[in-house]
């Protein structure tokens, strides 16, 4: 017997017989996937064809598994007996049959035995009756069963919790399902939880789910699996105590209610870890609430999840509405977090004491608190990118209120980058507020939003030693009651870089204000169209002393000057283009008062086109149209021409080419160009603005 098996393998040898070269009879079989796993069913299909004379057959099918053992299906069934499945059956010419869905397997099965981790292959064959001499080729149906994960499931309509938790027979309740299974690193377990209402009126399900490291939860999706604790408990899902690798994913979280007098029982309504990294992801959260912190869920010590694809709407708690993140380091992304309130802190998101998370592709909106309507960041240093940060709000009723889309304070370091930042409402920074912190502002759109009654830095607020760097943003379109339609600094010192600053207004300074020690370095931007009652562009007020270096600003109205520097201000004003392309009557280039002693250094710029260049204060190097004395000062037309980045290159025939004070590459400017060809300044450096290279 052994013989004959192995001769009914070794398919290179059987292909040598005289009979391949005629017109025979072929037999084909499929499985319906090349990959299975635990609670998988395996649909297996034939084929036939005859395109010969009509003859007649033994039909074997087989199962080769993963370590070289056959089992053949036979009249009676499967077994380790070699025998036909249907002996002696005659196929007519011209015979043709399948493909047809014949049989189905689950995995595990003992017969034929699938279910160990490997390869396998279901066979077919057509022998000459009562021999075995072939009649077709072999037929192969290679399949791997990868026991990756072991499979459970659970059906509040249908399930019982006295059956075995298997697909064809589920578990009815969580709780239960949770109790019953245990995940290995070498062995996770994943909990399907069916279409349904999962709550203490339903299918009798309590609350909390406790979860276990290595046991993944599953609905079918957010819309038809919900998950309701209906008020009875202050948790619907908890993580704790170094909870790990583990999923919750596509289902609703709902009617948590975190009311009690423990700080763990006034946290998370609707998902609460401790110390723990769950994976959260494709859920819609909504509908709980907290005494404390996080309505939505509050991640605290140690955690570290990952919060991806989930909506989270309509929670109320006093600090992180939406998701609140303590000592804890999550992934939270691809989730809308909308419509939730904070009575204190973190309208959307709350990032606390140490939390490094990473926010990304979120849509955070129309979410309300005291301070951080959008995200609040304490002590902590998250990425934040290309989220759509849009309609949050905070407070009016004091004006302590601020930061209506991100607020970052205390030490705080984040990355905030890609972000569309916008329509957001505060009483002081009503797009980005910064207090003590140094966060990377890089690459934002930051347009359209607003600070109430005489509120400051309707775009980003910086204040109380914060030293933020703000580079490659577009800050538009915003407007402040007070100062600073676009940035303000009160004893910072920010780097501004390669922004464009335009069409913002305030009562004080549209485009920038720096006020009481403020040394921030602006460099690179371009600053237009910013409108205020006051200065238009640039403000710096009691010993601010920024560099103000390679910027276009222009057609900022407001009678205080494009760039006011006043009181023990000093900055260091290089290779700007400082211009009104129409007449403004009352503008003033650059306005200086109040600096004994101190006056400010303006080099290599242009200033033309207002109706005062210099007022209270003295340049060198620049173009300028009146007759400002000064050693390498000149007083022609710059002959601006429009190029591809702008209105503000120079004509080959400037006379601000070449006449700068020193090199172009001791200015760090032998990178950028004045030239609509893109040629890289070099020699002595061009006056003006420099715009990148094409």
């Amino acid at each position: 017997m052994r013989a004959v098996i192995l001769t009914w393998v070794i398919l290179a040898v059987s292909m040598v017989l005289s009979v391949a070269a005629l017109a025979q009879p072929t037999v084909t079989i499929y499985t319906d996937a090349d990959t299975y796993q635990s609670g998988d069913a395996i649909e297996v299909s034939l084929s036939a064809d005859n395109p010969g004379a009509g003859v007649s057959v033994d039909a074997y099918v087989g199962l080769l598994t993963q370590n070289g053992v056959i089992y053949a299906l036979g009249p009676a069934g499967w077994s380790s007996s070699i025998e036909a499945w249907i002996p002696n059956i005659y196929i007519p010419s011209g015979f043709s049959f399948g493909p047809a869905a014949l049989w189905s397997f689950d995995v595990p099965c003992s017969i034929p035995p699938i279910g160990a981790e490997g390869d396998y292959n279901f066979a077919a064959l057509l022998t000459r009756p009562g021999t075995f001499e072939w009649l077709s080729s072999l037929s192969l149906a290679p399949f791997t069963v990868s026991v990756t994960s072991l499979d459970y499931y659970v059906s509040g309509n249908l399930g019982s919790d006295i059956n075995d938790g298997s697909k064809r027979s589920p578990w009815r309740t969580i709780t239960h399902a949770l109790a019953s299974v245990t995940g290995t690193q070498s062995s996770p377990v994943t909990i399907h939880v069916l279409p349904g209402r999962y709550g203490p009126s339903t299918n009798g399900e309590t609350f909390p789910l406790n979860m276990k490291s290595w046991v993944s939860i599953s609905g079918d999706s957010a819309k038809t699996t919900v998950l309701d604790a209906e008020q009875s408990a202050y948790h619907v899902i908890y993580c704790g105590n170094f909870v790990s690798q583990l999923t919750i994913e596509k289902m609703t979280i709902t009617g948590g209610n975190a009311t009690g007098t423990e700080d763990a029982d006034k946290s998370g309504g609707g998902i609460y870890c401790f110390r723990s990294s769950p994976t959260i992801s494709n859920n819609r959260i909504e509908g709980n609430s907290a005494d404390h912190w996080g309505g939505g869920m509050a991640c605290y010590t140690f955690s570290s999840p990952t919060v991806s694809n989930n909506r989270i709407k309509g929670n109320t708690a006093g600090y992180g509405a939406g998701i609140y993140i303590h000592s804890s380091s999550p992934s939270v992304s691809g989730n809308t977090i909308t419509g939730n309130t904070a009575t204190t802190t973190g309208g959307g998101i709350q990032c606390w004491s140490n939390s490094s998370a990473t926010i990304e592709d979120n849509t955070i909106t129309n979410n309300s608190a005291l301070n951080g309507g959008g995200i609040y960041c304490y002590n902590s240093s998250p990425t934040i990118k290309n989220n759509t940060i849009e309609s949050n709000t905070v407070e009016s009723n004091t004006t302590t209120t601020n930061g209506g889309g991100i607020y970052c304070c205390y030490n705080s370091s984040p990355t905030i980058e890609g972000n569309t930042i916008t329509d957001n409402t505060a009483v002081n920074g009503g797009g980005i507020y910064c207090t003590n912190s140094s966060p990377t502002i890089r690459g934002n759109s930051i347009e359209n939003n607003a600070t109430q009654f005489l509120g400051y830095g309707a775009g980003i607020y910086c204040e109380a030693n914060s030293s933020p760097t703000i580079e490659s943003n577009t800050v538009s379109g915003n407007t402040a009651g007070g100062h600073a339609g676009g940035i303000y600094c009160h004893n910072s010192s920010p780097t501004i870089s390669n922004n464009v600053i335009e069409d913002n207004s305030a009562n004080v300074a549209g485009g920038i204000c720096c006020e009481s020690n403020s040394s921030p370095t602006i460099s690179d931007n371009i600053i237009i169209q910013n409108t205020c009652l006051s200065i238009g562009g640039i403000y710096c007020w009691d010993h601010s002393c920024p560099t103000i270096r390679n910027n276009i600003v222009a057609d900022n109205t407001g009678e205080g000057g494009m760039i006011a520097c006043e009181w023990y201000s000093s900055p260091m004003i290089r290779n700007n283009t400082i211009t009104q392309t129409t007449f403004v009557r009352n503008s003033i280039g650059i306005n200086c008062q109040l600096i004994p002693l101190c006056p400010p250094t303006i080099v290599d710029c242009i200033i033309w086109g207002n109706d005062l260049d210099l007022r209270y204060c003295s340049a060198t190097y620049c173009c300028i149209e009146e007759d400002d004395s000064g050693s390498g000062n000149i007083h022609d037309d710059p002959k601006f021409v429009s190029g591809p980045l702008g209105d503000f290159y120079l004509h080959p025939l400037s006379p601000c080419i070449d006449t700068g004070s020193r090199l172009a590459s001791a200015a760090g400017l032998s990178g950028r160009t004045t030239q609509i060809d893109g040629t890289p300044d070099a020699g002595m450096v061009d006056m003006g603005y420099h715009y990148p290279l094409p």
